[in-house]
């Protein structure tokens, strides 16, 4: 975190938000089961790969918000992995009214203790800004978008 007095006003604003946020969201995975927490992911559209049109603002913000999440969930001393870092930057992004796509994947690894594993990342644009090497490494099971991007194909 000592690299986190150096960030600008807003980003130190976003970290003191995001820190304990992840650990609601974790908290939060134990409590209730996936079909309501999905709900806060975005709005569900099916299994395919999508990508958002979005500015090239939009696209730098949305980077720089994908950074703080992962400095911010290095300090947790609960785990936050990529469905916690999909939420967290899933929230700014809609704060900020940025489209994005949230997909989560699995794939087969036939290892007996572990036969499935899964994944989450989020784009912006075509760009992935949490959990990168999703796409490559795993099918997509489902994709969340904003819900603007629903509101605007309904």
């Amino acid at each position: 975190m000592g690299s986190a007095w150096r960030l600008p006003l807003k980003e130190k604003m976003w970290l003191l938000f995001l820190y304990p946020y992840s650990g609601i969201i974790r908290a939060s995975m134990y409590i209730f089961p996936f079909r309501i927490l999905s709900k806060c992911l975005g709005g569900y559209y099916q299994n395919r790969t999508l990508s958002t049109v979005v500015t090239e603002q939009q696209r730098m913000l949305a980077w720089r918000i994908g950074r703080i999440v992962e400095l911010a969930t290095r300090a947790t001393p609960w785990e936050a992995k990529c469905l916690v870092q999909a939420a967290m930057a899933r929230t700014l992004l809609g704060y900020y009214k940025i489209p994005y796509v949230l997909h989560i994947g699995a794939r087969m690894t036939h290892e007996e203790g572990e036969p499935l594993k899964a994944h989450a990342w989020v784009k912006v644009g075509s760009w992935v800004i949490i959990g990168g090497g999703g796409l490559q490494a795993f099918g997509i099971v489902s994709s969340f978008v904003s819900p603007s991007l629903l509101n605007d194909h309904e």
